[in-house]
């Protein structure tokens, strides 16, 4: 059986999958009801105004406010970037869902770095489509029980999907990307990764990028702390790249 939404070409497959609840009387039972599978169309409208994220990169970064649930605990309804980073490099730190079993674990893995990313003053802003009161739940869960009450940053909650739109990380399944976007001091866009749902994120590689970021020289001579481990060019040996892949090919 197919139902027909508000677009004529948009239909979904209810006799197959679909993402509804036992309570949409659709006739579907766990786990059809997990998946929904539907025609190309079906996103056409919420694809409109989403941004492609590469053309952020070089530009001021996207002004937003929306609620939040801060670090203690404490909802507030209006969390703006600017105000909140005002002088400070920035870690918008996107992630799919609340509850899932890898986004805690990157979240509490970037907040044991907490103290490196304040001695570069460096905020950090975690960021998804759930709801404040979602946040706020999963805030007071202990990470024992896959929670996220040791975090000490922001959960910012994009119910809307305004700001997943806006950056270009809004997928199909209106869940924001597995997106790290970093800002300098002037709020300008410097960074943008994106990764499949099941790839995590390395917080000793965000932290290498911002040093780079704050390093004022452009030469390779004088490099920052972390280059070395990063970039196999930078070697005691007198040798031009050529000679360098000629030897390494061989080897």
């Amino acid at each position: 059986m197919q139902r027909h939404t508000s677009n004529p070409n948009c239909t979904y497959d209810y006799a197959n999958k679909c993402d509804c609840s036992d309570d949409d009387n659709c006739g579907c039972t766990y786990p059809n009801n997990m998946e929904r599978n539907y025609t190309a169309s079906c996103f056409n409208n919420c694809a409109t105004n989403i941004t492609d994220a590469s053309k952020l990169i070089g530009k001021p970064a996207p002004d937003f406010t929306a609620p939040a649930v801060l670090s203690g605990g404490t909802m507030v309804e209006k969390f703006n970037l600017y105000r909140y980073t005002t002088g400070h490099s920035v870690v918008l730190f996107f992630y799919p869902e609340d509850f899932k079993f890898t986004c805690p674990s990157e979240l509490l893995m970037l907040n044991k770095e907490l103290n490196a990313f304040n001695r570069r003053s460096t905020k950090i802003i975690a960021i998804s489509t759930d709801s404040i009161y979602s946040h706020l739940t999963w805030k007071e869960m202990p990470p024992e029980k896959d929670g996220v009450s040791d975090i000490n940053y922001p959960l910012v909650a994009d119910e809307n999907k305004n700001i997943a739109k806006v950056y270009g990380i809004l997928t199909p399944k209106l869940t924001a990307h597995r997106a790290t976007i970093i800002l300098d001091e002037d709020k300008i866009v410097r960074h943008i990764s994106i990764n499949d749902d099941k790839i995590w994120r390395n917080p000793t590689e965000i932290i290498r990028i911002i040093d780079i970021l704050h390093y004022k020289s452009n030469t390779l001579t004088n490099c920052p702390a972390g280059w070395k481990q990063n970039f196999f060019f930078e070697r005691p040996e007198t040798e031009s790249l050529t000679e360098l892949y000629a030897r390494r090919n061989s080897e």
